[in-house]
């Protein structure tokens, strides 16, 4: 099933020298995407490329016959990665050859298509692409958002991480301004450390479990500091995964401190009291850039299937071409045999129609002299029966006058 949202937010460019697949395929791709700019020369893609690089109109894919008219599709491919390394591009050809396949790999073609194309597996591969396309987008966006956040986040947050144990193995300053502990006392215990006595173990045994599972665990918590002194904060724990991949490999703990009137009866800090008031706004923006990134990363977490699926078809494609290249090998030679062979019972069929034409010629002389002789003969008959039917009306005329007589003697 196609993501027709998706597909309706790319441009795509189309370059196809034959008009009436040009024609076919531009009709199906402009009912499918947003744009489709369809070209029949590879000079005139060229300039249309550039044009969009240059200006704000970004292209998310090129669509290249490998057979133009003016230039090859690989010599386009070539001209395009000159300006843009990364921008996705599939090659069409009517037949797989060694030479351009081993010149779409080294120009990192995304896919190789061999005609007839179906319309509907063009667009699955430009939607997936795409898609591969988007999720590394947005992955870089991610990081980006948690690297922006992050300094914001250590002036009003208490941050630590710990390891899949529990254990912490990292606190920012405030942290530790908090809750009066050290960094060396705070390596390798766990956040039970800063736990309430009054606090139902529970809620830590369900808080472990859940993050475990892979999912983010939000909620209200008191804690104590060294001192023992008495505040609230308002808790996220997110999985942390490892790179390109659903294992998880540490959790985070983002802690913003309450700002009600729990917090303000137990009078905790004048500072503390004071920040709070201070950066109210501050810690607002950060809860939303917070949510907003947890809301990115939940997102991230039911697409990882979808990219390791498509990192799969890319891995399949890659022992396709190979299997390609490693059959392709002494196509050419056997071609040219076979060519040869083609020829030589062309020159025997050529030679037996001529035999066969000139026998042709000469029966046809002799229908044609046959034709002549028994039309002649035609109106020879013609002529005879037209005679005979004249005496047959003579004869009748005799036998009558002799009949008439016959009956004037009896009488």
């Amino acid at each position: 099933m196609f993501n027709y949202a998706f597909l309706k937010t790319l441009d795509i460019l189309y370059v196809e020298s034959d008009t009436e697949i040009n024609t076919y395929f531009s009709e199906i791709l402009s009912k499918q995407f947003k744009t489709v700019n369809s070209l029949v020369s590879g000079s005139e893609a060229l300039e249309a490329f550039k044009k969009d690089h240059n200006s704000e109109n970004i292209l998310n894919l090129v669509i290249i016959d490998v057979a133009l008219k003016d230039m090859s599709g690989v010599k386009l491919l070539e001209e395009i990665r000159n300006i843009d390394k990364n921008i996705p591009i599939i090659l069409t050809t009517d037949k797989i050859e060694v030479d351009p396949l081993l010149s779409a790999i080294e120009y990192k073609a995304s896919d190789y298509l061999q005609k007839p194309i179906n319309a509907k597996d063009l667009v699955f591969s430009v939607e997936r692409i795409c898609q591969n396309k988007y999720f590394d987008k947005l992955r870089e966006e991610t990081q980006k958002d948690l690297e922006d956040i992050r300094s914001v986040i250590n002036e009003v947050a208490l941050v630590s991480k710990t390891n899949l144990e529990g254990e912490i193995i990292f606190c920012n300053n405030y942290f530790t301004e908090i809750t009066e502990y050290t960094q060396e006392e705070l390596a390798s215990n766990k956040h039970e450390l800063i736990k309430d006595d009054a606090t139902n173990k529970l809620i830590y045994e369900g808080l472990y479990k859940s993050i475990k599972d892979g999912n983010i665990w939000e909620g209200k918590l008191k804690q104590l500091t060294k001192s023992k002194s008495e505040f609230y904060v308002y808790l996220t724990v997110i999985p942390v995964l490892k790179k390109n991949s659903n294992e998880i490999c540490e959790f985070m703990w983002i802690s913003f401190l309450a700002t009600d009137d729990e917090l303000e009866q137990k009078e905790f800090k004048k500072k503390v009291a004071k920040n709070i008031h201070t950066n109210r706004r501050i810690n607002m923006e950060a809860r939303e850039k917070i949510d907003a990134l947890i809301n990115k990363i939940n997102f991230y977490k039911n697409l990882e299937s979808n990219v390791k699926t498509e990192q799969q078809r890319g891995a399949k494609f890659k022992n396709q071409i190979k299997f390609f290249k490693d059959e392709l090998v002494g196509v050419e030679e056997k071609l040219k045999v076979t060519s040869d062979k083609a020829s030589k019972k062309i020159k025997v069929v050529l030679a037996d129609e001529k035999e066969v034409r000139k026998k042709n010629d000469v029966a046809m002389l002799s229908l044609e002299k046959l034709t002549g002789e028994l039309n002649d003969k035609n109106k020879s008959i013609k002529t005879l029966t037209k005679e005979l039917a004249e005496q047959v009306k003579i004869i009748e005329k005799l036998m009558n006058s002799i009949d008439s007589k016959e009956n004037q003697l009896d009488m």
